[in-house]
């Protein structure tokens, strides 16, 4: 028997509407493996708005989170750069972060930077990276993601990588998230609702497929 959890939020002049249906299905649902990039990282850090909407998207079918050792070093980094965190309270927050969310955290190898640095070989061949500087190690981070976790969902505010995925057709789905601190918490709420309508549209076409 299969679980469903759906949420709808509506915003009525200056009230937000949340409405939460759950129901139950003999149809199984294949669940996400997501990954979070570093950016993703400091907004769980730094927002519980955001972490509230993460929440809500592991109850409806992300069945776990991965990030990677390079990914956690890129995020600390821009907490003590940019956010002017102390080193050790950087350090702090993201391992909180992590024993918070269940989120796994997996080492680099080889083969997997090696498949990244293909990925950017075969994509500035093809298109115009904005934020070349940061591409290759965000490929890596992806690559080791794709190879290791077998990711099928990544959460990212880099706009180069959903570009860069359609170029090489990995079978990994985007999700363009913007800076937390920059949006309100309607429009965060906003975005996570439409990853619940692409979970009841998925459900609704396999229910037809039966």
């Amino acid at each position: 028997m299969q679980s469903t959890h759906s949420i709808t939020i509506q915003q009525r002049g200056d009230k937000i509407q949340r409405y939460e249906s759950k129901n139950r299905s003999d149809l199984i649902i294949e669940e996400d493996i997501a990954g979070l990039d570093a950016n993703v990282l400091v907004d769980l850090a730094e927002s519980e708005e955001f972490k509230h909407n993460i929440r809500e998207q592991i109850s409806i079918g992300v069945r776990k989170f991965y990030t990677t050792n390079v990914a956690l070093g890129e995020a600390r980094h821009v907490l003590v750069k940019k956010r002017k965190y102390k080193h050790q309270d950087a350090t702090d927050k993201l391992q909180n972060i992590l024993k918070e969310f269940n989120i796994t955290k997996i080492n680099h190898n080889r083969e997997s930077n090696d498949l990244g640095n293909n990925w950017v070989d075969i994509v500035k061949k093809q298109t115009h990276i904005k934020k070349f500087r940061t591409f290759p190690t965000d490929c890596r981070i992806l690559a080791n993601l794709f190879k290791q976790a077998k990711v099928n969902l990544y959460f990212t505010e880099d706009q180069d990588i959903e570009k860069a995925l359609n170029i090489l057709k990995v079978p990994i789905r985007i999700r363009i998230v913007g800076e937390a601190s920059q949006l309100d918490s309607f429009e965060i709420k906003r975005f996570f609702q439409e990853q619940f309508k692409e979970k009841r549209k998925a459900f609704h076409k396999s229910r037809k497929r039966r």
